[in-house]
């Protein structure tokens, strides 16, 4: 009877085992499932960060391939981020608030990915060095009704100066217009974004920076970064695949280290990707570019601060209201 006993024991013992090893190999043997994960940025500064995962690859895991997509403007990538056609985006930070509220918290923050990239730049003689040094100019600058205005104008406020009473600001519609009134010396000051800051130096040397808006904005906010732009990403698609999404990150941190890190290498990648045709011209503004890696966590404060103070000159710059908590969620 003890015997039978011991058989039966061995028997379900065996059965046992059996059962586990073909479990095993039939997880062993399903292979993950395939994806593509769509990624788009944007030509100058916003993905110059992405340079070198788009030359050369990026390891996701298993099955798993990345297609990029480098814009000339955000409204060419919104309607897909939006779709959830794409799973991860770089744009504007007001745009990724804009987004977050659009889709009711479907797009959040998955980092940011360049800081202030706004310069004064001034002809020797125009006597700038400080915003308050702008009293009784007149400035050209592009970027009327967005970011920049508003950028500007909080700075002007902050430093006392009121937009058409102490200072004349003329709007033109691209920022090549204002390289071309300083080159042709229409106007001796301007408000320009990198690369444009690089290009008009580099044709007339009497033009200078004058004033770094990013400094400027941390001394008229006690130290909060100017956040410009930001990666946001799907979050339904995060959630189902949170490795995916580390090993992305992970490697755009390094991706964006090597571009600061060796800008000669990373000009040549930025041409190769298509973010700018000119890699003299990407090498010398690199330094100027502010790229950088901040992860949720660490951007939340500084950029909660940027949208409130957005929000505070025309609330649709962020869609309505500043992101809550729920924006942030991937840094959770």
């Amino acid at each position: 009877m003890k015997r039978e006993n011991k058989m039966k024991k061995l028997v379900i013992l065996m059965g046992l085992i059996m059962v586990m090893i073909f479990s095993f190999t039939a997880c062993q043997a399903k292979p993950a499932e395939r994806q593509t994960v769509k990624v788009g940025t944007l030509a100058g500064p916003t993905g110059m960060g992405m340079a070198e995962m788009i030359v050369n690859g990026v390891d996701l895991g298993e099955n798993v391939t990345t297609e990029f997509t480098v814009a000339g403007a955000p409204d060419q990538l919104t309607a897909s981020v939006i779709s959830g056609e794409y799973q991860i985006a770089a744009l504007p930070s007001n745009l990724a608030a804009v987004l977050f509220n659009k889709t009711e918290g479907q797009v959040v923050l998955g980092s940011v990915n360049t800081l202030g990239v706004l310069y004064i730049v001034a002809d020797e003689t125009a006597g700038v060095t400080s915003i308050a040094d702008l009293k009784g100019k007149t400035i050209v600058a592009s970027g009327q009704g967005s970011t920049p205005e508003y950028v500007l104008n909080y700075l002007l406020e902050k430093n006392g100066l009121t937009p058409g009473v102490d200072i004349t600001i003329n709007y033109v519609a691209e920022h090549s217009e204002a390289v071309a009134q300083l080159v042709a010396g229409q106007a001796t000051i301007a408000m320009l974004p990198e690369p444009f800051v690089t290009t008009v130096t580099a044709k007339k040397p009497t033009i200078k920076i004058a004033v770094d808006l990013s400094k400027a904005w941390a001394e008229a906010s006690n130290g909060s970064q100017l956040q410009m732009t930001a990666v946001v990403v799907n979050k339904e698609w995060a959630e189902t695949n949170p490795q995916v999404l580390k090993q992305f990150m992970e490697a755009y941190e390094a991706s964006v280290k090597t571009v600061n890190d060796d800008p000669a290498e990373g000009a040549k990648n930025i041409v190769a990707a298509g973010i700018m045709a000119d890699a003299a011209l990407a090498e010398k503004a690199i330094p100027n570019c502010n790229i950088v890696f901040i992860p949720v966590k660490e951007a939340q404060q500084s950029l909660n601060e940027y949208y409130t103070i957005l929000a505070g000159f025309e609330p649709k710059a962020v869609g309505g209201k500043v992101p809550g908590e729920d924006f942030y969620v991937l840094g959770k």
